[in-house]
């Protein structure tokens, strides 16, 4: 083979050689360029969840009225505190049930809000009527409000840490008959409270 010959062999040989590389380097560059994408990332943390509370407080909790050698004409007074100590608004009911029927129907109980002095003298010349009827009965009555769920007639709306002072009265009335003496009957008042949220 020619010296020319070898050259140009040689040359050929060269400029394969260049080719390649550079396919190798464009082959790289693409590469590289194809892994270089812009990403971002958020995190949304301290999702936290709790349930609230539903914690009616009634004081005082036992003998709210209680008075022992009734004769007719006398009355009772006292004042009765309810209070949503809970985390949530509620909404509540009162039921009354006696161990007996005859001198819980002559007794006559009655309930108001807003009095201002909640004394024998004074429970009457002031606040709104809750409830005025019978003590209550063996078979239980309502007083106000329903415990069925839902928003009843009568039912009393009280907000998360809120408190309304009821006025509580029991009169037995002149009029009671004589059949009634030495009797006796105690009574029980039931609260029942349920949430006002998503509960129409």
């Amino acid at each position: 083979m020619t010296e020319q010959a070898t050259t140009q062999k040689q040359g050929k040989a060269s400029k394969i050689l260049a080719s390649v590389a550079l396919l190798a380097l464009a082959a790289g560059v693409l590469t590289v360029t194809s892994l270089a994408l812009f990403t971002d990332q958020e995190k949304a943390a301290g999702n936290a969840f709790s349930t609230g509370t539903i914690d009616l407080v009634a004081t005082p909790a036992s003998a709210v009225v209680t008075m022992p050698n009734l004769a007719p004409g006398d009355q009772i007074t006292r004042a009765l505190d309810v209070r949503n100590s809970g985390s949530l608004e509620f909404r509540y009911a009162v039921t009354s049930s006696t161990t007996e029927d005859v001198l819980a129907s002559e007794l006559v109980l009655t309930v108001k809000s807003g009095v201002a002095s909640c004394t024998n003298a004074n429970w009457n010349a002031t606040g709104s009527n809750v409830y005025s009827g019978i003590l209550g009965s063996t078979a239980t009555i309502p007083l106000w409000g329903s415990s069925a769920q839902g928003d009843d007639p009568g039912d009393r709306v009280l907000a998360a840490g809120a408190n309304e002072v009821l006025c509580v009265n029991v009169t037995l009335p002149l009029s009671t008959p004589n059949s009634i003496a030495g009797r006796n009957t105690s009574a029980t008042f039931t609260f029942d409270a349920e949430q006002t949220a998503n509960n129409p």
